[in-house]
């Protein structure tokens, strides 16, 4: 099982990176920019406002911390809310089969690998914070 962990965070954390990387250095892959009016409006204001730049910075950093192994569970807890935006845009707003799938994929590995990391994530979890001394 630790293996298949290890796999799944070199393979997202490489995958957000280069994504990262495309949108500021390399320019590999175009960038998704919406099939549908609703889609291309949405990410024409990200775009304007700067705000994808923003989202690109997070998977930029976050992809590095996640490729290393340093402080994953924080990075995989700030990434979790871009790939739901991200899976958003894709399945509800563009349509588009390759980008729902690729959003879907993202989604799936940063919930499988916040599932990996479980542990980290009891204190937030618990139904009631527990007072000192409390078990």
């Amino acid at each position: 099982m630790k293996h298949l962990v290890l796999a799944i965070r070199l393979i997202f954390g490489a995958w957000m990176v280069l994504n990262g990387l495309n949108h500021f250095v390399l320019g590999l892959y175009p960038e998704p920019t919406g099939a549908t009016p609703l889609a291309a409006q949405l990410m024409d204001a990200l775009v304007n406002s700067r705000l994808y730049d923003v989202a690109m910075v997070f998977q930029l950093v976050t992809g590095a911390l996640i490729l290393t192994g340093f402080l994953v569970p924080i990075a995989l807890a700030v990434l979790m809310p871009i790939s739901t935006c991200a899976l958003y845009w894709a399945v509800i707003l563009d349509h588009q089969p390759v980008n729902m799938l690729l959003a879907l994929i993202a989604f799936a590995l940063n919930g499988l690998l916040m599932l990996a990391y479980i542990d980290y994530y009891r204190g937030v979890l618990q139904r009631r914070t527990l007072s000192l001394g409390e078990a």
